[in-house]
């Protein structure tokens, strides 16, 4: 718990030392209501259109279009829902392991097994890219789905994430906040839920696995999902002025994987606090959703992660030629101490996915990927 627990002093030191973007050509009212993120991403939008001069199978006819939950309309919504839970009905495809039972639990253990080595490493950005493009794939061949793949604009919902349309148990919703209980996730104060989901769409889904802690976090351990929202978390690490400052502060890959993710090793992150990565995960929190390896668990990680991928589309997209690149190592935190990755490293995902070279996962108008975000 060492590694916690000082990963937690340097993200409740940082949410005193948020400021201004630093350089920034937008005025801070426009940072800080996301009119800047706006103009920021209709720019990445142009920009990886424009790459597609009709020379290859992604085109502007086909290219798929990511957009924010709220947009998607109702009955779609309730399309992906159908589909997430055709996952759950699907066969895990992983040998010799007695919790997972569905094709969603294999998503877990996938996570589980790579988290080492795709957390705070190199690979973090271009795995969870394949990663999401994978369920998606899933979502649509094995279980027909048609619609638009959505992303959670946390920033929305940072007055009150209960209320959120993600959130809020209706039927074109992900579920509801869990009930009340007097517990909290066991990081952070401010939760207002902690037990079960109590109405809308997963309130039966079946927890199968983890959590992290248990002797064998891969055995049989059927439980509830359970969601603790928390709207104080998502308001300080995730709102739209950090979501936006996050990308017009950093110059390089190096450090805008940092500040996404509240790496304290670099300097400049460390007023991130746990950054809108962390924030976006414990704004949900709960189990498995707060759990760090089984987190995938919680049907809403896509649309947290997808948002993460929207971060990342823009940030490439408004410096194209320069930001193809890759730094950091092969480990979590460089322990234990490993070479840097590379855009010529393999990642083999099967048997959920397939196997490609990071360097063919840069572009999501390139390789496997054919999609944008609006």
């Amino acid at each position: 718990m060492g590694f916690f627990k000082k990963l937690v002093s340097f993200a409740l030191l940082g949410a005193s030392l948020q400021g201004l973007a630093l350089g920034a050509d937008y005025p801070q009212e426009d940072i800080n209501s996301g009119k800047a993120l706006q103009q920021m991403g209709k720019t990445a939008y142009d920009t990886a259109l424009a790459r597609l001069d009709g020379s290859s199978k992604c085109t502007k006819e086909n290219v798929r279009v990511r957009k924010e939950w709220r947009k998607i309309p109702g009955e779609e919504r309730k399309a992906y829902v159908k589909a997430v839970n055709c996952l759950m009905e699907l066969p895990n495809v992983y040998p010799n392991v007695t919790g997972p039972k569905s094709m969603f639990d294999s998503f877990g253990v996938l996570h589980y097994r790579l988290t080492p080595y795709v957390h705070n490493s190199a690979y973090f950005l271009l795995f969870h890219r394949l990663y999401v493009w994978t369920f998606e794939e899933k979502l649509r061949n094995e279980c027909g789905y048609t619609g638009t793949f959505p992303y959670w604009e946390w920033g929305l919902d940072a007055e009150s994430v209960e209320n959120s349309p993600v959130f809020d148990g209706s039927e074109t919703s992900m579920g509801s906040n869990g009930a009340k209980t007097n517990s909290s996730n066991g990081f952070f104060p401010g939760g207002s839920g902690g037990g079960c989901v109590t109405h809308g769409p997963f309130v039966n889904y079946t927890v199968n696995f983890g959590p992290n802690t248990a002797r064998d976090p891969l055995a049989y351990n059927p439980r509830c999902l359970k969601r603790d929202l928390n709207t104080q978390i998502c308001a300080q690490w995730a709102s739209l002025q950090n979501t936006t400052e996050t990308i017009l502060e950093s110059p390089d890959i190096a450090l805008f994987q940092a500040n996404l993710q509240g790496d304290f090793r670099w300097p400049a992150a460390r007023k991130w606090g746990f950054a809108v990565h962390g924030g976006g995960h414990f704004a949900i929190a709960g189990d498995p959703g707060g759990d760090f390896y089984f987190s995938p668990l919680e049907p809403a990680f896509y649309l947290h992660h997808g948002q993460i991928d929207r971060m990342y589309f823009i940030w490439q997209n408004l410096d194209w030629a320069k930001r193809q690149t890759m730094a950091g190592t092969i480990t979590m935190m460089n322990m234990p101490a490993s070479r840097n990755g590379t855009l010529d490293d393999p990642l083999d995902i099967s048997p959920v996915g397939g196997a490609y070279k990071f360097g063919d996962l840069l572009d999501t108008v390139a390789g496997p990927f054919c999609f944008v975000y609006e």
